[in-house]
């Protein structure tokens, strides 16, 4: 049995080169793209979602326990800085004023995470919460994370 010459060897190995190389049609390319960018968005919400629950987490508490009336509870809290700041028994008094009024359910409005280089991981969380009065606190409710732990920095409550 003869070979094959080797012209006709490489017009086969040609062929098959062509056929294995055959081009996408537009739609594949856009399914592609189209999957590739919806990827991409899952990614970036998940690592969103990720980064602010810890800190949502917290905050949701701290606004609970002041709801509450728990003031030891909301204190633990916060972070060593704004314990300096804020004796326990100053604080133990705005939460008996607080308390009574922000009876409404906590609705979380905006959250952000941020983090520089060189710096602590801070986190702003904002809550409406209507209350007794009839009147809607707006909350900020400013955290930083310490040693990998998220604690309150300082909070606010404005009256809308």
């Amino acid at each position: 049995m003869e070979s094959p010459n080797k012209d006709q060897e490489k017009t086969v190995t040609n062929t098959d080169k062509k056929k294995s190389k055959q081009k996408w049609s537009l739609k594949k390319k856009i399914l592609v793209i189209v999957g590739v960018v919806i990827a991409l968005f899952i990614v970036i919400f998940v690592t969103a979602s990720m980064a602010t629950s810890a800190p949502l987490k917290v905050s949701d508490e701290f606004i609970t326990d002041i709801q509450a009336g728990k003031a030891s509870a909301a204190y633990d809290l916060m972070s060593s800085d704004a314990q300096l700041k804020t004796s326990s028994q100053d604080f133990t008094a705005m939460v008996d004023q607080m308390s009574p009024i922000l009876t409404g359910v906590p609705k979380n409005t905006s959250k952000e995470v941020s983090a520089e280089t060189g710096s602590d991981p801070s986190a702003k969380i904002v809550y409406d919460v209507t209350g007794s009065d009839n009147y809607t606190h707006v909350l900020t409710v400013n955290l930083v994370q310490v040693d990998g732990q998220w604690k309150v920095l300082n909070f606010e409550s404005v009256k809308q």
